[in-house]
């Protein structure tokens, strides 16, 4: 037996960690757009900057790491999971979902905001919702492994 390809050894414990702390980074800026948006409505140029600091520098990244070290979880399994299980092929469908979600309309949408343009607001909300639906998505396919 190999000891880090177990679901019980230390390194797929530190993986696993990894992991969590990877889609906590990817995640909370999300829940914190609404916030920073509703700051924005009174002028606060600073929200407006935090927009693109946390979901730009903090939610892109931290979502590409977390699907990298969620990846490198299911191969170190020791076939305990698969990626032809049906609960990790559509978590990864639903990664891949949310990065361009993220890249190709958020992304654009909080630019645009931040050189004055009111009207992105809805496609940055849109695009956070999105996000959120999906990690609830996700968490429920992780924790129930449905069809494993």
């Amino acid at each position: 037996m190999n000891v880090l390809a177990s679901v019980d050894s230390t390194g797929y414990k530190v993986m696993l960690l990894l992991h969590i702390l990877a889609v906590i980074v990817a995640f909370a800026p999300l829940w914190l757009a609404p916030v920073l948006l509703r700051l924005t409505a009174g002028g606060d140029k600073a929200a407006a900057d935090g927009l693109d600091v946390s979901i730009l520098r903090f939610s892109l990244p931290g979502l590409a790491l977390a699907g990298i070290l969620g990846f490198g979880l299911v191969g170190m399994s020791d076939k305990t999971f698969t990626f032809a299980a049906p609960w990790v092929s559509t978590a990864s469908i639903l990664w891949i979902i949310l990065i361009a979600v993220l890249a190709v309309v958020a992304r654009p949408a909080i630019k645009a905001f931040r050189d004055g343009d009111a009207s992105a607001r809805g496609r940055i909300m849109m695009s956070t919702g999105i996000g959120h639906l999906i990690l609830v998505v996700m968490l429920f396919l992780m924790i129930f492994k449905p069809g494993n």
